[in-house]
């Protein structure tokens, strides 16, 4: 049997530096059940950071138990933070990703151990235990740090695919660990199918949503070698790599025959259709699913392209974000005798007919995909877009992000619907100018799902109230609404 080497480093540096930037920000969770969470959390991974950075330390018993209790819990932190307080939210996923970064170094000790043993103290049963706990932890990684917008880590996929030659050599691929539902072939089925989604394009809920799809849909998924495969439509794995699996139609470098497999997705996406059509469009949550869907069985089989020929800055241009909306609201108010609000010095990477690619650092903002942002050029009008896709590549280190722009000239303003309770306040919200080339007609951004086909707002400004009626729904995040409207004539 095939010696088993998995990378046994773990450097939990960058979320300790995030922590203390949190820390140093004084902003803490509104919740007392939050606050305690993340302090739990925290002081745990000040631990880990001591003890296990850089060497093969095991985990303690009760270090191991509370990890195990507290990574869910800071998974729903950050879901239930996601809109009230973001950069809260962000610090739960950081925590999480240390977390579960700790647990599969722990797994994968064990499973080295596992595998080192022989003769009458070996058992397969232990090693397919080991292995099955390899690939749990091993998704879980993946979960959080598509959460969390992130790179992994280096060697993630090398020692999966590690994992899985190991586990092929001694025949368990079709074996159940104890406690488990899924063979050991189908955990790491999984684990491929959801490496090779874009979740960087797609908000938290989605990510979560996604993830149970591949749970329940990556069994069917299918594995065979690049070499044997009749139809050659689907992922090249690459065991020799340390790499996601990539389309068959992107282009990449040629790798050894014997090590290359073709991950098929076919079956995959039929019984998620079956699952689509079986569902009732009852609740959100169901709508949510199907769209969800949908767009994966576009880009499962027809990866997305680039739409525009992109210009790369031939020098170095910065210019300035503001993330969310009450973010740019306030940047937006002149005289506003307010603490300004946060902003990042991005760097423009290059630029299309449709938005730019940004590179910087800010590891406390609460960027996200379909954020806000109001960006701003040197010597150039200001321009509202929104976050289209991110990369994180470590906690602290540089994020990059896709931005499309939707409008220019915003105008901060304070919008009220014509019809509501008589006590309701009117709520922040931006106007977008009317604009031959990107809107026709005036564009409200505002919080929420407010839009109704012909509903009246009253747009709160100096000059008094202006009476608009909407007119089309142009875009639908996770987070805002951006709606054309045409002003009622008195």
């Amino acid at each position: 049997m095939n010696v088993l080497t998995l990378v046994m480093a773990i450097d939990l540096a960058e979320a300790v530096e995030f922590a203390d930037l949190m820390r140093a920000s004084g902003e803490h969770a509104r919740e007392h059940g939050a606050r305690q969470t993340l302090a739990a959390a925290e002081a745990l991974l000040r631990e880990l950071h001591a003890a296990l950075t850089g060497n093969s330390t095991p985990l303690l018993p009760a270090q191991q138990a509370q990890a195990d209790s507290l990574l869910p819990a800071l998974l729903e932190l950050a879901r239930r933070l996601d809109a009230s307080q973001p950069q809260q939210a962000l610090f739960a996923m950081v925590l999480a990703q240390a977390l579960a970064a700790s647990l599969l170094h722990q797994a994968k000790r064990g499973l080295q151990q596992e595998a080192g043993r022989s003769g009458f103290f070996s058992s397969n049963k232990s090693k397919i235990d080991a292995c099955a706990d390899c690939l749990g932890c091993a998704i879980e990684v993946l979960r959080t740090h598509a959460l969390g917008y992130s790179s992994l880590p280096p060697g993630f996929w090398q020692d999966c695919h590690r994992l899985y030659r190991y586990l092929l050599d001694g025949g368990w691929e079709s074996k159940t660990a104890a406690g488990k539902n899924d063979t050991l072939g189908a955990l790491y089925r999984q684990l491929l199918l959801l490496g090779v989604t874009a979740s960087n394009r797609l908000d938290p809920a989605r990510i979560e949503r996604l993830v149970r799809l591949v749970r329940e849909g990556g069994k069917h998924a299918q594995l065979l070698p690049l070499a044997s495969a009749v139809d050659g439509n689907g992922f090249i794995v690459d065991l020799a790599r340390d790499a996601a699996p990539r389309h068959s139609s992107i282009r990449g470098k040629p790798g050894q025959e014997h090590a290359q497999l073709l991950l098929g997705v076919h079956r995959v996406l039929q019984s998620w259709e079956e699952k689509s059509q079986a569902t009732p469009q009852l609740d959100a949550a169901a709508q949510l699913e199907q769209q969800l869907i949908l767009k994966l069985r576009q880009e499962l089989v027809y990866p997305p392209q680039r739409r525009y020929l992109r210009l790369h800055s031939k020098s170095e241009e910065f210019v300035q974000l503001h993330a969310t909306l009450d973010h740019c609201w306030q940047a937006l108010q002149a005289d506003s005798d307010d603490t300004p609000p946060p902003v990042a010095q991005m760097q423009v990477c290059n630029m299309s007919a449709s938005g730019y690619l940004l590179r910087g650092q800010l590891p406390t903002m609460p960027l996200r995909s379909g954020e806000l942002v109001l960006i701003r050029r040197p010597g150039r009008d200001p321009f509202l877009g929104v976050v289209r896709w991110i990369n994180r590549h470590s906690p602290c280190g540089d994020t990059e992000c896709g931005i499309e722009i939707v409008g220019k000239n915003p105008e901060a303003i304070q919008v009220k619907p014509v019809v509501t309770y008589a006590t309701e306040q009117a709520q922040n919200a931006i106007r977008l100018a009317a604009n031959a080339r990107l809107n026709p007609q005036d564009v409200l951004v505002m919080y929420g799902k407010p839009y109704q086909a012909l509903r009246q707002f009253e747009i709160h400004q100096p000059q008094g109230v202006l009476p608009v009626k909407a007119t089309r729904l142009l875009l639908q995040t996770a987070y805002y609404q951006l709606i054309n409207v045409r002003a009622e004539r008195h």
